[in-house]
């Protein structure tokens, strides 16, 4: 078994086996098939032979009526070789008598009609069918292929172990030995020369065998100078190019050296890192490849990369491309590689990612911008808070006193008063209007939001700006299905969309295109126009475009200013855009202004889309009071820091009969109800007072007498109004400059009287 411990040896016999097994199996195969053709062949020769020697006498038989002796003859028919079932029938299909059983389905079967001459007329008389099996056939292969593969597998073995062992004797064992010396065949070592121990042979001189050991011997003799005359050498190289490998490949910044062409020699570690090529991919090719603008390739060669150029290092910055296409910024340093005689070897660069860098300063920048932004918005914010108490404590008395004057004035015989009066209070109220206007701006509270179908909402402001243009503007609406509610006020919306439609309107001049659109968005990144922060994920995109004029780079910064307008003097307020930044950024959204000079514009609010699960602020209604007795004289407290307004309201409300008490001071209010805790059937109050707040009074008061209805009044206070007030328990909260029907029809609902 020694001999098939040889790796030839064993695949020799394994070949050998197989290829015998192969034409075992074709020449079997022949064989079985030549043998079961002859088989059939055999029995359809028993059939003929039945045809031949039984079929008359069985006619004779059936001729005669003489079944007896037709069920003899048909059981011998049965005991013949491999016929396993005869049946007789007579002309319609009648069995007259059969013999045996059919138990098995590969069978040959044939029918045969028999007829009888009678009266020179053939007559049919019936049929026989006979059935035979091949069972013993296929036995008979059986064996066949049994005795015949076993014979070949003797063989085989034979054969396989006489080549065996002439193929060791002439070429294994010398195989072998030739692989011992050659293992022991050292670089930096004489071995001993490879002797053959063969019997003198004049067919085996000068054979393969013996010249492949001539050839060992001779390989391993000029391995051994070879290496003597290059280790000494390369030890040093080898040395040498290991510490510059190591060093040219930890620099964390990308090397590319190249030649007097730009063509790439040789790059590090890093670069592959940064633009993803490896060494094999680019060696060759030129540095064009890098840069993000080819033109750049061209550029750079002129100014850095010539026959002229200084070794000395200069730093640019310029953008290259990766493999993928992608782009990244990268600080360069890059100059001539020169020899000790001043002759040009090529140019090395040193590149260095700046990407993060990069986008650290814009982010800087943008945050910046940003705080900038939102320091701007919220001081213009508190200056329209501030100034709106007072503007609207001022139009209070303006506007109540000339609706004062109005009433002694309508009987007057000259009209002119009346008209003048009827002046002052249009222009109070459109003073009034643009104070709102900045609170809307300015205020926190958000209002009464609820769930808005925005589809809905589009088709009712364009219904009523759709008259107010020229039918050289087209009107375009555009809105997917299924567009989900927005939880928003529904008023302030409705102002948001007809303050963009108007200025798109008069962008046109009278001719152009105005398009809403309507559509399910989900941002990735974008920045807002007004405030500039991210906008990313899920919102209600709502798009008003237009073909107007479009607006300056210059003034697209200021746009959501207040008081800021790109329309000619006098026809607008500035306060447009304003009021829709505010209102926007109170509910969670975003606005984003696309604009092109002389082409027109595009304003996208993206709101968040209501979900199912959320719920809108309710206020909570104070507990209705017993109606006070009407035939009582009501006395009335008035506190308000303005005496102007404190003066109005007594005399409005004496006018309509009820006594009055005034004072401008919220703690002399106090001291008044602590000394008359029964004295007055209602308070009216102003929210921002010196000293101590309406609020902060109403609550010493309600102390005092926890039943007295109380009317909360406020030109602007941003922590306090309608919600918060009933909270506390007033009455009622009414925002300045008030109707003076409206405060006596309030003071008329709560007193009771008419």
């Amino acid at each position: 078994m020694k001999h098939l411990k040889s790796k030839i040896s064993r695949t020799l016999v394994l070949y050998i086996v197989l290829f015998s097994s192969v034409v075992t199996l074709c020449l079997t195969s022949i064989h079985l098939y030549v043998d079961y053709k002859d088989g059939i062949e055999t029995l359809h020769q028993r059939i003929d032979q039945i045809k031949l020697t039984n079929i008359d006498s069985i006619k004779q038989s059936l001729w005669t009526m003489d079944y007896s002796s037709v069920e003899i003859q048909l059981n011998g028919l049965t005991r013949i070789t491999d016929i396993i079932y005869v049946e007789l029938t007579d002309e319609n299909n009648k069995i007259i008598a059969k013999s045996g059983e059919v138990n098995t389905e590969d069978t040959i079967r044939e029918t045969i009609d028999l007829k009888q001459k009678y009266r020179n007329k053939e007559t049919e008389i019936g049929k026989i069918k006979i059935i035979a099996t091949k069972e013993n056939l296929y036995q008979h292969l059986i064996n066949t292929v049994v005795i015949i593969l076993i014979t070949q597998a003797i063989k085989t073995f034979l054969v396989s172990i006489f080549i065996l062992l002439i193929f060791y004797s002439l070429v294994t064992r010398h195989i072998e030995k030739i692989t011992g010396h050659a293992e022991k065949i050292k670089l930096n070592s004489k071995v001993k020369p490879l002797s053959l121990d063969r019997e003198k042979n004049i067919l085996l001189k000068n054979d393969e065998i013996e010249r492949l050991a001539e050839s060992i011997n001779f390989m391993s003799e000029s391995i051994y100078n070879t290496y003597t005359d290059l280790f000494n050498s390369q030890h040093t190289l080898t040395e040498r190019e290991a510490k510059f490998s190591a060093m040219f490949d930890s620099i964390t910044d990308a090397i590319v050296f190249v030649d007097h062409e730009r063509r790439i020699i040789q790059t590090n570690t890093a670069f592959t890192k940064y633009f993803d090529y490896s060494l094999d991919e680019i060696k060759g090719k030129t540095t064009q490849i890098l840069y993000a603008v080819p033109e750049e390739y061209n550029i750079q060669g002129k100014k850095r990369y010539n026959i002229n150029a200084n070794s000395r290092p200069n730093v640019y910055e310029i953008n290259y491309r990766r493999k993928d296409g992608s782009i990244f910024p990268g600080e360069t340093m890059g100059g001539a590689v020169r020899l000790p005689d001043e002759s040009l070897l090529g140019f090395i660069g040193i590149i260095r990612d700046i990407s993060y860098k990069k986008e650290t300063e814009e982010e800087n920048t943008r945050l910046q911008h940003q705080l900038q932004q939102s320091q701007k918005m919220e001081a213009i914010g508190q200056l329209t808070g501030g100034i709106a108490h007072d503007f609207n404590n001022m139009l209070a008395s303006i506007l109540g006193y000339s609706e004062l004057l109005s009433g002694y004035l309508e009987k007057s015989s000259d009209p002119k008063p009346l008209k003048y009066i009827k002046n002052i209070t249009n222009a109070g109220e459109r003073a009034h209007d643009l104070v709102e206007q900045l609170l809307t701006f300015s205020r926190s509270a958000p209002g009464n939001p609820q769930a808005i179908n925005l589809t809905e909402l589009i088709h009712k402001v364009t219904t009523l700006i759709r008259p107010t243009m020229p039918s050289s503007i087209h009107l375009e609406i555009e809105a997917d299905e299924n567009i989900p509610s927005v939880m928003m006020d529904n008023t302030q919306m409705h102002q948001i969309l007809m303050n963009l439609c108007i200025n798109a309107r008069d962008a046109m001049h009278g001719k152009g295109n105005l398009s809403i659109n309507l559509t399910s968005v989900n941002i990735e990144k974008q920045i807002c126009s007004s405030c500039k922060e991210k906008i990313e994920g899920e919102y209600i995109k709502l798009s008003v475009s237009d073909t107007g004029t479009g607006i300056e780079k210059d003034l697209l910064e200021n746009i959501f200013d207040p008081f800021k307008s790109t329309k000619p003097f006098g026809e607008g307020s500035g306060m447009g855009l304003s009021i829709v930044h505010g209102i926007l950024h109170k509910h969670k959204s975003h606005i984003v202004v696309q604009t092109e000079t002389g082409k027109g514009s595009i304003f996208s609010l993206f709101i968040p889309p209501y979900l199912k699960n959320e719920t809108s602020t309710t206020i909570n209604k104070p507990k209705t009071t017993p109606v006070i007795d009407n035939k009582k004289s009501h006395h009335i407290l008035i506190v308000d820091d303005e005496e102007a307004v404190v003066y109005f309201m007594q005399d409005l409300l004496e006018k309509h009969n009820y006594k009055t008490t005034i004072t401008t001071s919220s703690l002399k209010a106090v001291e008044i109800i602590t000394n008359n805790p029964n004295d007055f059937d209602l308070i009216i109050t102003d929210q921002t007072m010196p000293d101590m707040t309406g609020t902060e009074m109403i609550q010493k008061i309600f102390k005092i007498t926890p039943d007295i209805p109380i009317i909360l009044c406020s030109g602007y206070n941003k922590q306090v109004g309608e919600k918060e007030a009933l909270e506390l328990g007033c009455k009622k909260y009414l925002s300045k400059p008030i109707k003076n029907d409206y405060l006596i029809k309030s003071v008329q609902e709560i007193m009771g009287t008419d």
